[in-house]
């Protein structure tokens, strides 16, 4: 269902005036909001992979800070980090800096800030959930770490947009949770009143969505219990 569709089925139910537009009235823009505010709390009860994404680094040429990269906008939070196509192994702030502390510089090798020089990074870290620092860069090939080298495997961020054509993502059989979850949370802003029967649809969904998020049952059993590194 569009979120068009979504809307004039609610204000159905809550037996307003149809619309032909997500904003033509008042009501129809509150219940926009309620949809959309239940499609974020649904989206947030659980890491769903179906909003998993494999995409690069962000690399900032920065020739200053050369093992810097940032995290793209769009993951929320990762799971594993490559570069060359081996994976990196992470390490708290803490443990990075004594590693970078404990080198000693050496031409061409080391860097006098503990930083290695002659090959591709081996561990990574991260100060500000923003940026990811990495220990070493083979600098006989680049000045800094490159975009194209690199890959990240993590979750993205949901997005809703207000749009008469826009239809949630979210796998197809959780849908009427969602919009049972939207229509119960309506009756009860603009009815002042319970929709019993929206509430336990929205129940089930609930029950469903904790024993049935994934398709691959194999990849939830995994993702489920390594986390590497998440976003704050």
């Amino acid at each position: 269902m569009s979120l068009l569709d979504m809307t004039q089925n609610i204000l159905s139910a809550l037996d307003s005036d149809p619309v032909d537009d997500i904003d033509e009235t008042v009501e129809a823009v509150q219940v926009v909001e309620i949809i959309r505010e239940s499609y974020y709390e649904l989206m947030s009860s659980r890491q769903w992979g179906f909003l998993r994404s494999l995409t690069t680094l962000t690399g900032l040429g920065d020739t200053s800070n050369p093992t810097k990269m940032q995290i793209p906008n769009t993951l929320n939070k990762i799971y594993w980090v490559k570069y060359n196509g081996k994976e990196m192994t992470y390490l708290t702030p803490d443990e990075f800096n004594d590693m970078i502390a404990q080198r000693e510089a050496q031409a061409s090798i080391v860097d006098s800030n503990g930083f290695g020089l002659n090959k591709d990074p081996s561990y990574w870290t991260s100060y500000d959930d923003k940026y990811l620092i990495f220990d070493s860069r083979d600098s006989s090939s680049d000045n800094t770490l490159q975009q194209s080298k690199s890959s990240v495997y993590g979750v993205k961020e949901a997005v809703f947009t207000l749009s008469n054509t826009f239809t949630p993502d979210i796998p197809e059989k959780f849908f009427p949770t969602l919009l049972a979850e939207a229509k119960a949370q309506a009756f009860v802003n603009l009815k002042q009143q319970s929709n019993v029967r929206e509430e336990r649809k929205a129940q089930r969904g609930r029950v469903m969505l904790r024993n049935e998020a994934w398709r691959n049952k194999l990849g939830e059993e995994k993702y489920n219990r390594k986390v590497n590194y998440g976003r704050k």
